[in-house]
């Protein structure tokens, strides 16, 4: 008997590591070896770079912009939102870890009954004349208090033979996982987002000033022009020209000043500031941004927040088809009780109060009209959908480095061609200056010219900012940094 004891507890261990269904193995996605767009050789040195994923931001070197990104961590709503979502996961796992451990609970209870009780006796008249009536003395109806003290320490325990409790579990375990991706992938979200606001804010800034300078020599030429008017060198209608380009250039800088603003409260809802006590006082732009490295097609697989957040919600949905496997055999639940059970008081907690008892159920699905079935068509069909997104992620993130690069690789040339635009439209203004303070050519020639330039300065400063913010899509496209030697 023994021996039967021990091959069955034997068996039951080794039923308990038994997981149902496939296997689980990400798929398979092809991978370049190399980026189709060209890289730019970085200007800093390998070790001269943030470490990976760690305040990436630095690479810029504008303090500014590093305490707006500091404030941002601290107190963005969705950011803490997001870590909440965190939290929620990990205790949902932790609910479900739980279920793989006995429930041992304790219940003291104490009653007190009282109840109503009738009996009935033989007839006194039907007794024998002569004799006496035993039952003549007892009453018909009484009372009795009854009283229980229980102090029992139940137990219940479901053996996970199929692997279902652990497949739940699991499930839960990686959509913690995922939730702590999707945690990171919102602070990459929101740190590149602020910095892409806060070069667009400088590129405004860099057109007011530009905007600024056009209106200072607008109104010399409007009062050179008066003034040549006044001594009838020229019409009237060099005068309204001149005043007409001057007005066109204070709309364009009213214009820009409105966009800043807009700009500036942006930056305020994303670093938790009511937008109307939040004011940014930054320099314009000066210079191309930083050159970063974009790494291997392989690196960003590792890196980027949003495909590993892909790949742990895959495998929460892959566990859950083991569980619904194990939902077709039976379950095994093991109870059990112990504790003190008296009448009296006096006897209560004593060994001979002492009692005991123990069961196991076994439950065995017969007819469900097929919902088992059917759950396991769900469980295959939310991990098939949950692979196909993964894979879609990882196109879209080879895709954004190669938009990226793209990006950067032709607005850096467009920038040199604009740069000598710049040059040759600034010479061809001081010639038609000259020119006109001479009396060769009329007023209409010079504003044609400064138009020029100044169509070619805004579009080279609109280039200039879209460098800043191709670059900090590609730090957002390869996972938000780059890997340190």
């Amino acid at each position: 008997m023994s021996k039967q004891i021990h091959f069955v507890t034997l068996s039951l261990i080794l039923l308990c590591g038994c997981t149902l269904g496939p296997k689980y193995m990400p798929p398979a996605v092809e991978i370049p070896e190399e980026w189709k767009a060209p890289q730019a050789e970085p200007q800093l040195e390998a070790t001269e770079f943030p470490p990976f994923a760690d305040y990436w931001w630095e690479i810029f070197q504008d303090e500014t912009l590093n305490q707006l990104e500091q404030q941002v961590i601290e107190n963005n709503p969705n950011l803490s939102a997001a870590l909440d979502r965190v939290i929620e996961a990990r205790a949902n796992a932790g609910i479900f870890n739980a279920n793989l451990y006995p429930q041992v609970n304790l219940n003291p209870s104490y009653t007190d009954t009282g109840q109503l009780f009738k009996i009935f006796l033989p007839n006194a008249t039907q007794a024998t004349p002569g004799t006496i009536n035993p039952f003549a003395s007892i009453p018909t109806v009484f009372r009795i208090h009854q009283f229980q003290y229980a102090l029992p320490l139940s137990m219940s325990y479901e053996l996970d033979l199929w692997g279902k409790l652990r497949g739940e579990y699991k499930s839960a375990l990686y959509s913690s996982q995922a939730q702590i991706e999707a945690y990171h992938t919102s602070l990459l979200t929101l740190t590149t987002d602020l910095a892409s606001y806060y070069f667009q804010l400088r590129t405004y800034n860099t057109q007011i000033e530009l905007y600024k300078d056009t209106i200072d020599t607008r109104r010399k030429a409007l009062s050179l022009a008066q003034d040549r008017f006044n001594k009838g060198i020229v019409t009237f209608l060099d005068v309204a020209q001149a005043e007409l380009e001057l007005t066109n250039s204070e709309s364009d800088y009213y214009d820009a000043m409105r966009l800043r603003t807009l700009q500036e409260n942006q930056i305020a809802v994303l670093v938790g500031t009511p937008a109307s006590e939040f004011k940014l006082d930054v320099p314009p732009l000066s210079g191309p941004p930083p050159i970063v490295p974009a790494g291997l097609p392989s690196d960003v697989l590792k890196q980027r927040p949003d495909i590993a957040q892909a790949e742990r919600q895959m495998a929460s949905e892959h566990a859950l088809i083991g569980v619904a496997y194990a939902n077709f055999f039976p379950s095994l639940e093991l109870t059990g009780t112990l504790g003190f059970l008296s009448p009296d008081l006096k006897d209560f907690l004593k060994w001979k109060s002492r009692y005991w008892q123990i069961g196991a159920n076994v439950g065995q699905n017969v007819f469900d009209g097929n919902r088992n079935a059917w759950n396991l068509e769900l469980a295959l069909a939310r991990y098939c959908e949950a692979s196909e997104v993964y894979k879609q992620q990882v196109l879209i993130a080879f895709r954004e480095v190669e938009d990226a690069l793209n990006n950067l690789e032709m607005q850096a040339k467009q920038a040199d061609r604009l740069n000598l635009s710049v040059r040759a439209a600034t010479k061809s203004t001081q010639l038609s200056n000259q020119r006109y303070i001479s009396g060769v050519i009329h007023y209409i020639e010079v504003v044609e010219s400064e138009q020029s330039q100044l169509i070619a300065e805004r579009s080279y400063n609109a280039v200039l900012g879209n460098q800043y913010l191709s670059t900090i899509q590609l730090i957002k496209a390869i996972g938000g940094g780059w890997p340190c030697p």
